[in-house]
């Protein structure tokens, strides 16, 4: 590493050299224009005229099964930094193309560009400036709302219709996930941070924790979905379960607000209130209940165990 003293010319201007041979290997001359740009870590730096990123590419070799291939292209995507994902092979099917197109669509912000028999090319075409992890753990936040907004109005209305839509807003759920995820390692890399992310490292490695309860909130809200059956379902039993769906989406939303807001009175809150919601499925447990209802408690229960994680990583935080 080369240091260079900082000097002062007239009464306010910070001068440093720049290593020669950087310069040279540069083709920096006398009146060559740099750019500097600024780091959030408080670091500059300084680019040469005509300087440009190669596009970084990741290539996989279609040689193995489609599962692999899966979880191969998905840890790519999350762990970022690459422009393009190149999947080669003597030759790939039509089914496995048909394959790549799907997981592509279960991920935000990519695409495939380029497909011949021999090469799948897919191309990340998200702009992280436009994206911050704080964002998308809102948007995961109110996708679970709605999830358990529709369960308590299933119950009201018995519309098992929107059965099928909370399990499908929970693969909205997942893909959501996996772009916090993505944009928690992009928040690592000093070189990759959005210039809207007003989060520090602290907060952003939190956010993560609390970006996974709620992606877990969701499949369970999705499993009550797949258990729930308001015409198999005794009325009073429907009452009690639509009041654990009314508890259980406030300590959803309070655990969150508390998280977003530093609140720790909030979060205070809700740890109490979850003594109150493992109290009412007690209760119903202690009647003779069909398998389904069972499993339909034991997710709300999960559900409040996941909004106590959150509110205790508020109270946390708030140490710093």
């Amino acid at each position: 590493m080369d240091t260079r003293k900082v000097q002062i010319t007239g009464k306010s201007t910070f001068i440093v050299t720049l290593p020669k041979r950087w310069a040279v290997d540069s083709g920096l001359a006398a009146g060559s224009m740099v750019s500097i740009s600024y780091r959030g870590d408080g670091a500059i730096v300084v680019t040469p005229p005509g300087y440009k990123v190669s596009p970084r590419v990741k290539r996989l070799e279609y040689d193995r099964k489609i599962d692999e291939l899966r979880r191969d292209i998905i840890g790519t995507y999350v762990i970022g930094g690459y422009q393009f994902i190149e999947i080669c092979g003597s030759y790939i099917p039509q089914k496995v193309k048909k394959e790549i197109r799907g997981m592509c669509h279960n991920l935000i912000g990519i695409e495939v560009v380029e497909e011949t028999d021999v090469k799948v090319v897919i191309q990340d075409l998200l702009d992280t400036d436009d994206f911050t992890l704080e964002k998308g753990f809102k948007r995961m936040s109110s996708l679970v709302y709605l999830m358990l907004d529709d369960v308590i109005n299933v119950l009201n209305v018995k519309d098992s219709g929107l059965l099928n839509e909370i399990i499908a807003r929970d693969d909205e759920v997942d893909r959501m996930y996996l772009l916090v995820s993505k944009q928690y390692l992009n928040r690592l890399d000093p070189n990759r941070i959005s210039k809207k992310d007003e989060l520090n490292i602290i907060e952003s490695f939190y956010y993560r924790l609390a970006a996974h309860n709620i992606e877990r909130i969701g499949d369970h809200a999705a499993k009550i979905a797949g258990h729930l059956d308001p015409a198999e379902i005794p009325d009073n039993v429907l009452i009690q379960i639509m009041e654990l769906g009314k508890v259980s989406k406030g300590l959803v939303f309070h655990s969150v607000e508390s998280l977003r807001h530093s609140d720790t009175d909030l979060a205070n809150k809700v740890l109490e209130e979850k003594n109150g919601l493992g109290r009412k499925v007690s209760e119903i447990s202690q009647s003779p209940a069909a398998p389904s209802i069972e499993i339909i408690l034991d997710s709300f229960n999960r559900i409040s165990d996941y909004a106590t994680n959150i509110a205790e990583l508020t109270i946390d935080l708030s140490q710093l």
